[in-house]
């Protein structure tokens, strides 16, 4: 209740006009917050919780509707946004007439995927006006940051109060220009890196990988191209960047000039190496059992993995048993850093994946369960000459199957070689160098692969594929 103004006389028609214009003010922040989409002026001593509790919602929702972190910025004067029911992903949402999955997913800023498993929603189950279901908290696609629609935004404001284009916050959220953001809706706000990568780049200025080297005894003559460092050579021929300094008598941080050639030795042949302007280019893989495919850029401009290409290509090489499809797992970011290294070495070739994730079975866990390991192969090169590149890679596993249709390639403490003669559904028999000791956790893991029944096998088991290649 609003207490009665203080007479005049006592302290002055200004003094009276000032302390009744903060109570009305007061007042009406507070009323607004009554309505859907109402308004709340911070004021002392409130916190999150507190504010919370007064309008009925958890603290989650209420930092989520205004894009505030957990430790804000909550400060005296700002106002806050109180959301309605269902307006916050983590909410509940009551079903309206006319709302389908799709519609209340892309609504929310989550998958569909999702939604169904949050609700438990069968593949075709639709949703029943009047049910109340419960909106996850995960945003779609990995997404780290989201934005709900509050009265005044436009796509131009949200955009620039989070770093990011309008083009590329309408492409994360499949929206036009002229959309019109409906109040209450999150709009996922996409990476940084991936707005640098996709709107500052020019196409034209777009990397290339060029060939600048011709094959001489001992290794290969280099002729350095705009943009080339010392490490970036090194690591385009699978070599330590040490090894050319030493041979071409220069220091490590020497700075290369454009024309100048550098004896690169041990490299085999002329590869592809980056030049200025690179950025990372859209891979192709496909899933060999099903021809499932998805063609997506696995890294960002700073070469960070992008959350969203690892959720797809983690969905692909996913697990499949006879009756039922497995929960993916994600694979690991370095597994992903050395595929990215794989297809920088065959640009624009198909990377086929022949297994990937594997749940764990008979109470061993294998690198496939611990989604570390890939089987697979690059469409139109020898399994032989990717397993000579891979078992390059530092701190890798990589296993050649003269046999069979792929090269295993995993991600381990310290690196490991290996060739299995073993052919599909056979156990593995191992030739290793002669110079090599027996690894008792390979082996031990090759029995358990071969054990498993899931997917496509594991190594040793691998059933013949259509389509398989000479190794």
């Amino acid at each position: 209740m609003a207490m009665p103004f203080p007479s005049r006389s006592i302290l002055g028609p200004a003094t009276a006009a000032v302390l009744a214009a903060a109570i009305c003010f007061a007042d009406s922040g507070e009323a607004m917050a009554e309505e859907p989409g109402g308004t709340y002026i911070i004021k002392k001593g409130d916190t999150p919780a507190a504010v919370a509790k007064r309008f009925g919602v958890t603290v989650d929702e209420l930092l989520r509707f205004n894009s505030l972190g957990p430790k804000g910025p909550f400060r005296v004067g700002d106002p806050l946004g109180i959301p309605a029911d269902g307006e916050v992903t983590g909410a509940k949402y009551v079903v309206q007439a006319g709302d389908s999955v799709a519609k209340v997913a892309d609504f929310h800023g989550v998958s569909q995927d999702d939604l169904r498993a949050a609700n438990e929603l069968g593949p075709d189950e639709a949703l029943k006006a009047g049910d109340e279901i419960v909106i996850p908290t995960s945003l779609r696609g990995g997404a780290a940051n989201g934005h709900v629609i509050r009265k005044g935004d436009t796509l131009a404001s949200v955009a620039k109060e989070h770093g990011v284009t309008a083009r590329a916050l309408a492409a994360a959220n499949k929206i036009g220009k002229g959309t019109a953001l409906k109040l209450g809706r999150t709009l996922v706000i996409p990476e940084p890196e991936e707005v640098d990568e996709e709107d500052k780049i020019p196409p034209a200025a777009r990397s290339k990988l060029v060939v600048s080297g011709e094959k001489i005894p001992g290794g290969v003559r280099h002729t350095v191209q705009p943009g080339q460092t010392l490490w970036i050579i090194a690591r385009a021929y699978n070599v330590k960047g040490g090894a050319i300094a030493v041979r071409n008598g220069i220091a490590t941080d020497t700075p290369l000039t454009v024309g100048q050639t550098l004896f690169v030795p041990g490299a085999k042949e002329p590869v592809p190496v980056r030049v200025k302007g690179y950025a990372a280019q859209p891979i192709h893989f496909v899933r060999v059992w099903n021809n499932a495919s998805v063609a997506t850029r696995l890294l960002n401009k700073a070469g960070r993995l992008l959350p969203d290409a690892r959720r797809k290509v983690s969905a692909l090489a996913g697990a499949r048993t006879k009756t039922k499809r497995v929960k993916t797992r994600l694979l690991n970011p370095r597994l992903l850093q050395m595929v990215q290294r794989v297809a920088e070495r065959w640009p624009g070739q198909t990377v086929e994946i022949v297994s990937g994730y594997r749940p764990r079975m008979h109470g061993r866990e294998s690198r496939h369960s611990m989604a570390k390991a890939l089987d697979f192969r690059i469409r139109g090169v020898s399994n032989r000459e990717l397993y000579e590149f891979c078992k390059e890679l530092p701190n890798s596993g990589c296993g050649y199957y003269p046999n069979s249709v792929f090269v295993h390639m995993d991600t381990r403490e310290k690196s490991a070689t290996w060739v299995d003669y073993s052919a599909p559904g056979e156990r593995p028999k191992y030739k290793r160098p002669a110079d090599a000791k027996p690894d008792e956790a390979q082996d031990a893991e090759a029995e358990a692969d071969f054990e498993e029944a899931g997917d496509v096998g594991g190594a040793a088991a691998q059933p013949k594929v259509d389509g398989a290649q000479e190794p």
